[in-house]
């Protein structure tokens, strides 16, 4: 260090001293800066208060909208899940019901078809029975007309051989087939031996009708 140097730093040192010696003895005298701070330093304070505040009222309605923008995605997300759940509710519930009318539709085609069957076997039936009785009245028709055919053949005998033995009578007025079988045969027993050589169904026929008269 020179001795300029020196001197200098002795002069500083001693101006600080009675500076503050003078402050001391005088507050009065202190400097504007001293009493009322360094104006520099409060304008800086209040620029970066400033800047705060401008930095809040823009991060305010940003951070507003970015709220409001993260809940109504989420809300249409939810309501958008909503929908294809309810999409898909539908669609399960239009699947079971389509499920429900097939097997509906099934169960009536093979109600259907059981019912046409039994129809079916029930005509089948009714038609056998039905062949069955016609058969057999046709048989019993036949029967009877055999049996008439063989009837009248044995009338027609009786009635050749009375006619032929001189047994014919004819019937007078007031004659019932009972009066002339107790004439010719001395009982009623002779009712049905007239009537059937006759072929007579009535308990007496008119006058001048000519019978035969079968011995006994």
């Amino acid at each position: 260090m020179s001795q300029e140097d020196y001197r200098e730093k002795i002069e500083e040192h001693r101006q600080a001293i009675t500076i503050k010696s003078e402050q001391e003895t005088n507050p009065s005298r202190m400097t504007r800066r001293q009493l009322h701070g360094n104006p520099n330093k409060k304008k800086n304070h209040k620029n970066r208060l400033l800047t705060i505040l401008a930095i809040i009222f823009i991060l305010l309605p940003v951070s507003t909208l970015l709220y409001f923008g993260y809940f109504d995605q989420k809300k249409n997300s939810e309501k958008a899940e909503i929908d294809r759940g309810g999409v898909q509710i539908e669609t399960n519930d239009d699947s079971q019901s389509k499920q429900a009318t097939k097997t509906s539709n099934s169960e009536e085609n093979t109600l259907t078809k059981k019912e046409q069957a039994e129809r079916e076997k029930a005509e089948k039936l009714a038609a056998e029975k039905k062949a069955i009785k016609e058969k057999a009245e046709r048989e019993k028709a036949k029967q009877k007309e055999k049996e008439a055919a063989a009837a009248k053949e044995k009338q027609q005998q009786i009635y050749n051989e009375a006619k032929a033995a001189g047994r014919l009578y004819n019937v007078k007025q007031g004659e019932t087939i009972e009066s002339i079988a107790l004439k010719f045969y001395g009982s009623d027993a002779g009712i049905a031996i007239i009537k059937e050589a006759n072929g007579i169904t009535a308990d007496s026929v008119p006058a001048g009708t000519i019978i035969a008269i079968p011995a006994q």
